[in-house]
């Protein structure tokens, strides 16, 4: 794709190239996530340790609440989301930040409610975790139908079968990268890395003999 060129205006340039990719299917889904990885690097570089923090501490208040909640059996779960939301508000993160990590928070509190999730360990590395991955579906996945037309005429729904497709490659980056922020005294970002960029197979060259 030349500079400038826009092939979907509702996504930031590297997830564009991301798109084209998907879109002319030419690509495998192991080299597809390898540059989602290099946006999403990026974009949790730039946020900071900030998000991070606050994810960890909502991820204390889950931990607590479960905890309270195995114990007495207790299940003011209305109680629990407004305390999420009012550390939300005593935050100086930027709004849309803080309305991911709430996502990502009342997705483990959902879980532990219908019963998806019974163990309230290491809840600040979950929530952490699960805002990386709703960071992942706010700036790709759910950018993707908010157009009427896709590049080279593909449709919606073949088109996301693709997009699911990364799910597996990019689903063990997204925990390791939660989990070394969490680890993290500093909540450091900076070092986080992508795996090794797969390597082409060499050519079989019995196989290709003339």
């Amino acid at each position: 794709m030349a500079d400038g060129d826009i092939v979907h205006d509702k996504l930031s340039l590297p997830y564009q190239k991301v798109y084209k990719m998907l879109c002319e299917g030419k690509a495998d889904p192991e080299e597809c996530a390898w540059m989602v990885e290099l946006a999403m690097r990026k974009d949790i570089q730039k946020k900071g340790a900030a998000p991070i923090v606050l994810a960890k501490r909502m991820g204390e208040i889950l931990k607590e609440a479960m905890e309270n909640f195995n114990k007495n059996g207790s299940r003011n779960w209305g109680a629990v989301s407004d305390q999420l939301k009012h550390l939300a508000r005593q935050t100086s993160c930027p709004h849309d930040i803080k309305e991911l990590i709430l996502r990502a928070s009342k997705v483990i509190l959902h879980d532990f409610r219908y019963g998806r999730r019974t163990d309230s360990d290491a809840l600040a590395e979950v929530t952490v975790v699960q805002y990386i991955r709703e960071l992942y579906r706010s700036n790709f996945e759910e950018r993707i139908p908010l157009t009427r037309e896709h590049y080279t005429g593909i449709d919606t729904a073949t088109l996301m079968i693709r997009v699911k497709a990364l799910a597996p490659e990019l689903s063990p980056v997204f925990d390791k990268w939660g989990k070394q922020a969490n680890a993290d005294p500093y909540h450091n970002v900076a070092k986080l890395k992508r795996p090794p960029r797969r390597k082409l197979e060499e050519l079989d060259l019995d196989d290709n003999l003339l």
